[in-house]
């Protein structure tokens, strides 16, 4: 049934439309954050595993600064 007083559809205003795209954007980029801390914990247990990471390391040095870096530069 319709309204004597014209349509009841439900019309999305710019402002509502806007909030709902950003908000669409900040959960992709926090899935991203999660999906990239997730790699670095992986990344960083398989480099323990090896043997490469760690105070039992062949690689590190007294005072814990390792021979083999992450490619940070101090």
């Amino acid at each position: 049934m319709s309204s004597m007083f014209g349509s009841t559809k439900y019309r999305e205003s710019a402002a509502d439309k806007q909030l709902r795209l950003d908000i669409a954007k900040r959960k992709k980029e926090e899935e991203q954050t999660k999906l990239d801390q997730e790699k670095k914990i992986k990344h960083k247990k398989s480099r323990r595993k090896k043997g490469l990471i760690g105070s039992r390391s062949m690689f590190t040095r007294a005072g814990g600064r390792g021979y083999v870096t992450d490619g940070e530069e101090k």
